[in-house]
This record gives structure tokens, C-alpha cells and sequence, in this order.
């Protein structure tokens, strides 16, 4: 019950700053010539941040200022580090006063650990200024982001044409500054509650779950089983096409996030539904909803790493119409998340020998692929995983135990 509520706490945590909108206060990133920083710049000349070309309309000085021209046409684009960054937002609206002096396109978009958001445009008329609002929603969607950096940009500019671009009075109507950073605090002080539990033990307790979901409904009725057993010293008899699945799973060197997640899962399922003998594995649904459990508290950024390792046999063609069968023995030795997405651009990953599936009696070695080299991930201990950009991206892993070695390539979305 005390690991229950470390989790019921975490989840507190989490909806806290889900809701910190209503909660939430403007935040002002630049107002009055406050300097800034410039990254990633196509524009043909470097800002000029505390400009005054005098009063135009609502747009008062001192303001930023591009100028320049090109003799290729093309996108003038840039991200601005400014003041009271990074800032968590879900909602409200980044406002932002904008004037040309040419007509065109001009677009902005946020940008963090996540990558960059959508970008919003709208056609600007030359000598006109603008007070535009985009709505976070637009650009992020409906889950907490923090926001590090603003882009702005004129698009398809014509060559040969001067031209200069104001902005001013960059702001977010609701955020909440370093909320983002804080909360990745609370989590890294966490402890997590590993336990040596002997792997080739079926039972386990409710960790993050109160009450064990019933195994899977086995495969074969009693007279068969029986049959089986007689045939075999293997508890689990899988058909071709499910060893092939398991297969093409482990061996993947493309998928989708979804299709990642789920292949653990299904796997195992295959593993468990043909069994011969009851309480040989932990129970594979159990481990899978409750390490979700556990991510979904530290809103999926930190969450156990799901193993199996199971000997079995299948039923293999032994001709070439494949109406004669013989068994074959294997071993399937994978592993998982229990999320298809990740929130933000960090990963805490745990080796916790309760969210091992097994009928061995040793625990495999882990090893993943991180910042240019392969990270040994000891049993009881974690490894921080950090993604260069958001989108889908791939985790390597190596598992090897009792002279198997498998190489897996695990995806998810960082969002």
C-alpha cells in the first residue's frame, strides 16, 4: 500500500501542473527594448533589439528590427531566446505586435525539448501593424510544454527587395515560468522502489495496482495440453506464425511508436496463451499495465523497462506443403516500454527484475545505446536517456543471457 501511494502522490503531482491554468499569469518575454538572444538566423542582417523608427500605430518604440535583402528569394527565419524562458504553457495565447514594409508572409512558432511546434501564418499588408494572438492549442496542442525558445520568420521574400520587419510586445497570456524545470525536480527526487525478486518466481504482488489482472485464457483445453506435455519438455508450444511474429518484433528495424508498445505486449501474449504448465512466468499483462501505471504517474518520464525471457518450442513445417509438423525449440528475449510517447527530452529508464517475465533463473544483461555508446543498465539500477529532438525516435538495446544475444530497437514519440 506504500508504493500505491507514492504513485497516487506522483499522479497528484502531475494533475498539479496539468491545472496550472487555472492558475496561470501573462508572462512577458520582450517589452521595451529588453535584449535578447538570436539563434538559428536565415535573416540577412542580425537584429536590432532596442530599435525606434519612431511611432506606427499601436506599435511604440523601442522595438526589434530586421533589415536587409537578399538576391535569392527565399524564408528569413529565427529563434528568439528572450527573457522569463523557458516558461510552461497548455493554453492561452502567445501574442505578438509585427509590422513590414512589404507585403508578405509572416509566421511564428514555439519551440523546446519537444522540437518545434506547427508554425501559424498570416498575410501581412506593407506599413500596417499588427497585434496577433495564436492560441497555444494551435501550435502544442492540449498538453504542458515548456516553451524555451519563440520563432519568428517572413517566408517566400522576394529577391532583391528591401525590406524590414518590426516585432514587439512578445508575450504568453497564460504560463507559469520553470514550472516545467521544477517539476522534473520533484521527479529526479523520487526514489524508486526496486525489489529483488527472484526471476524465475510467477508470483508477484500489486506494485502500482492494487489487485493482479487474471492471466491469459490458456490456448489449449486439458486433452491437448496433456498431449503436448507428453511431446515436450517445454512449458509453451507457440504455432509458426506466432513464433515469426515474435520474430519480425525483436528484429525490427523499423515501426511505429504504437506498433512498439504494443509488440511487448502481444508477444508475451502469444508466450503465455499456449502454456502447458500454470504459474510458470510472471504474468505478462500484470507487468505491462503496471509499469504503465508507474509512467503515466511521472507523466511518462520515467517508467521500468519490460523484459522477457522464455524458452518455448513451435511448431515448425517439416516438409513443403507444411501438413507435416515438428517442434522446434527457441527462446524469446525482448524488451519494452509500456508508453508509445515520451514527455520531453529526457528518459528515466529502471532495470527492476519485477518487471522481468521469465523461466530462467538468471537475469539477462542489458545494454543501451545512448550519446554515442552503449550504456550497461544493471539490475535495480537506472539510466537517464536524453533525445536530441522531438518526433519518433529509436532506443537500441542489447540483451543477452545464457549465450543469447538480441539487438532491438525500441521507438517512441518524444513529444
Amino acid at each position: 500500500m506504500n508504493r500505491i501511494t507514492r504513485c497516487a502522490a506522483l499522479v497528484g503531482t502531475v494533475l498539479s501542473l496539468s491545472s496550472f491554468a487555472q492558475v496561470c499569469n501573462e508572462v512577458s518575454l520582450y517589452k521595451n527594448g529588453e535584449a535578447g538572444k538570436m539563434e538559428s538566423m536565415s535573416f540577412p542582417e542580425a537584429p536590432e533589439w532596442s530599435a525606434n523608427w519612431g511611432e506606427m500605430e499601436a506599435l511604440t518604440p523601442p522595438y526589434i528590427r530586421w533589415s536587409g535583402m537578399k538576391d535569392k528569394a527565399g524564408d528569413w527565419t529565427g529563434l528568439l531566446s528572450l527573457s522569463n524562458l523557458p516558461a510552461t504553457v497548455q493554453g492561452g495565447n502567445v501574442g505578438v505586435k509585427v509590422r513590414t514594409t512589404q507585403k508578405g508572409k509572416f509566421g511564428i512558432w514555439l519551440a523546446g525539448a519537444f522540437g518545434n511546434s506547427g508554425i501559424k501564418f498570416f498575410e501581412l499588408d506593407a506599413n500596417r501593424t499588427y497585434a496577433l494572438q495564436v492560441p497555444i492549442t494551435e501550435l502544442l496542442g492540449n498538453s504542458p510544454r515548456s516553451v524555451e525558445k519563440i520563432g519568428v520568420g517572413l517566408f517566400d521574400v522576394p529577391a532583391h527587395q528591401y525590406t524590414t520587419l518590426f516585432v514587439d510586445d512578445i508575450s504568453l497570456s497564460c504560463a507559469v515560468v520553470n514550472a516545467e524545470n521544477s517539476v522534473a525536480d520533484i521527479f529526479e527526487s523520487l526514489e524508486y522502489p526496486f525489489e529483488n525478486v527472484n526471476p524465475f518466481k510467477a508470483e508477484r504482488k500489486g506494485k502500482f495496482i492494487a489487485d493482479s489482472l487474471p492471466i491469459t485464457s490458456a490456448a489449449y483445453a486439458d486433452e491437448r495440453r496433456e498431449k503436448l506435455r507428453d511431446s515436450t519438455q517445454m512449458a509453451f508450444v507457440l504455432s509458426n506464425e506466432e513464433f515469426e511474429r515474435i520474430s519480425n518484433f525483436v528484429h525490427s528495424n523499423s515501426m511505429t511508436p504504437k506498433q512498439s508498445r504494443e509488440g511487448w505486449f502481444r508477444s508475451m501474449f502469444f508466450v503465455e496463451r499456449n502454456r502447458l504448465r500454470d504459474s510458470v512466468i510472471a504474468n505478462p499483462k500484470s507487468l505491462f499495465y503496471e509499469a504503465e501505471s508507474f509512467a503515466a504517474s511521472t507523466d511518462n518520464r520515467m517508467m521500468p523497462l519490460l523484459v522477457g525471457n522464455v524458452d518455448f518450442a513451435y511448431r515448425a513445417c517439416a516438409d513443403s506443403s507444411c501438413e507435416k509438423k515438428e517442434l522446434m525449440n527457441s527462446r524469446a528475449l525482448l524488451a519494452g516500454l509500456p508508453v508509445s510517447w515520451v514527455n520531453g527530452s529526457r528518459l528515466k529508464v529502471f532495470y527492476d527484475p519485477y518487471f522481468v517475465s521469465t523461466n530462467r533463473t538468471t537475469l539477462p544483461n542489458i545494454e543501451i545505446y545512448s550519446a554515442g555508446k552503449w550504456h550497461t543498465l544493471n539490475a535495480n539500477s537506472s539510466l537517464e536517456l536524453e533525445f536530441e529532438s522531438a518526433g519518433v525516435q529509436k532506443i537500441q538495446v542489447r540483451l543477452s543471457e545464457g549465450g543469447l544475444t538480441v539487438n532491438q530497437n525500441i521507438f517512441v514519440e518524444v513529444r
